[in-house]
């Protein structure tokens, strides 16, 4: 009874960590896409300014 006990809570713990984890990376690669559209946004947005002649 006690090992069942002892491998639900292990598989519990291994999951929230794993989780976590899987969480932490995701909000990495969302943070660093961002990033990237950010750049190219404004990168664009400055070609139309220079285009237009506004600086």
């Amino acid at each position: 009874m006690q090992t069942i006990l002892l491998c639900v809570i292990l598989s519990m713990l291994v999951s929230i960590v794993f989780g976590q984890w899987y969480m932490w990376q995701a909000s990495k690669l969302l943070t660093m896409q961002l990033k990237e559209v950010e750049k190219t946004t404004t990168g664009v947005i400055d070609e139309i300014k220079r285009k237009l002649g506004i600086h």
